[in-house]
C-alpha cells in the first residue's frame, strides 16, 4: 500500500523515463480535471453566497454563538476577561435586527427614533452599562469580526472591560433591494455589578463612530452608551469548529484554492529541476495556466466578499 502510494506520487509528480518526463499531474487530462474542479468549488462558493446565505435561515441561525466565540477570542488575547452570553441581552439584539429587517434601514436609530436601549428596556435587560455593534452584507464570520476590529470604536465595545455581557442576534431582511442577514451585537453590564477601580467610567452620552475604507467592503456601526437599569443570569455557549468553519465560506475555499495552488507550485518546481536538461514547456504552460485560474478565482472571492461593503 505504501509503495503504491509512492508510486503514484512519482508517476504523477517526478520526471523519469517510467513517465517519459512528463509529470502525469502537469498533462492535459489532469489539467483539465484540475480546472473541473476548481470550477466545481467556485460554483458551490457562489451557491453558498448568493442562494444558501441570503436566501436561507441557516447561516443567520449558527452566526451568533460563531461571533460569541471569536469575541472572546479576541478579548482573551488582549488579556480581558471572556463576556458570558446572555439569552436576555440575545433577545434584545435578535428583536433590534428583525426590525432593521422588517423595516429595511441599517442604523443604531430607527427612522422612527427608536434607540438601541430601547430593544434593552423591551427585552427586560436592566443594565449599567450597555454597547452595540452592526454589521450587514458580510459573507464571511471573520470578515464581520475583521472590519470590527479595524474599527476604533467597534474595537472598544469588543474589548471594552466595563462589559460582562454579550448577545448577538440575526435577521435575515431586504436592505436597499438585495436580500442580506443583519448582525447585532450587544454588550452589557447587569446593574449592580461593580466596575474596576482603576480605570475610567464610559461617557454620559452617547457615542456613534464609524470609518470608511476602499479596502473593506461592508456597513458597520457601533455604539456605546452609560444608563442605568438590574441583573439577570448569563450562560456561556461556545461555537464548535463546524459552526464556526460554515460561517466563514470565503476562507475556507481561499485554503482550499491555496492548498491547490501549493500543490501546483511543487508539481511545477519538480519537473523544472530534477531533470533541467530535459524540459516540455507545454507542461509549464499548463501548470502556469492552473496557477493563473486559480488567483483569478481567489480575486474573484476577495471582490465579492469586500466590493460592496461601506462602513460607517
Amino acid at each position: 500500500m505504501k509503495s503504491n502510494f509512492f508510486g503514484f506520487l512519482k508517476h504523477y509528480f517526478i520526471p523519469h523515463e517510467g513517465n517519459d518526463h512528463k509529470p502525469h499531474f502537469l498533462r492535459r487530462k489532469t489539467v483539465f480535471l484540475c480546472l473541473s474542479g476548481v470550477i466545481f468549488c467556485e460554483a458551490i462558493f457562489l451557491l453558498n453566497v448568493y442562494v444558501f446565505i441570503p436566501y436561507t435561515n441557516f447561516f443567520a441561525s449558527i452566526l451568533p454563538n460563531v461571533l460569541v466565540d471569536v469575541t472572546n477570542t479576541m478579548r482573551a488575547e488582549q488579556k480581558e476577561k471572556t463576556l458570558v452570553l446572555n439569552q436576555t441581552l440575545a433577545d434584545a439584539a435578535r428583536m433590534k435586527a428583525e426590525d432593521m429587517a422588517t423595516e429595511g434601514y441599517f442604523a443604531h436609530t430607527s427612522p422612527d427614533g427608536v434607540t438601541p436601549w430601547y430593544w434593552l428596556d423591551r427585552a427586560g435587560y436592566a443594565y449599567s452599562y450597555a454597547g452595540e455593534n452592526l454589521a450587514i452584507n458580510f459573507i464571511d464570520s471573520e470578515d464581520v469580526v475583521d472590519a470590527w476590529m479595524k474599527s476604533t470604536k467597534h474595537r472598544e465595545n469588543i474589548l471594552n472591560e466595563k462589559f460582562t455581557e454579550i448577545g448577538i442576534g440575526t435577521a435575515r431582511g431586504i436592505y436597499k433591494g438585495h436580500e442580506t442577514v443583519f448582525v447585532v451585537q450587544m454588550f452589557g453590564r447587569p446593574m449592580g455589578s461593580v466596575l474596576p477601580v482603576a480605570r475610567a467610567s464610559i461617557s454620559e452620552s452617547e457615542t456613534i463612530q464609524g470609518i470608511q475604507s476602499e479596502d473593506i467592503d461592508a456597513r458597520v456601526l457601533a455604539v456605546t452608551k452609560k444608563s442605568e437599569s438590574a441583573e439577570f443570569e448569563a450562560y456561556a455557549k461556545n461555537a464548535t469548529l463546524f459552526m464556526s468553519t460554515l460561517t466563514k465560506p470565503r476562507t475556507v475555499f481561499d485554503y482550499i484554492f491555496l492548498a491547490f495552488a501549493g500543490l501546483v507550485m511543487i508539481a511545477l518546481l519538480l519537473k523544472i529541476f530534477i531533470k533541467i536538461h530535459i524540459q516540455h514547456p507545454h507542461l509549464v504552460v499548463h501548470g502556469m495556466i492552473l496557477l493563473v485560474v486559480v488567483g483569478f478565482v481567489m480575486a474573484i472571492n476577495q471582490y465579492i466578499g469586500f466590493s460592496a461593503i461601506k462602513i460607517l
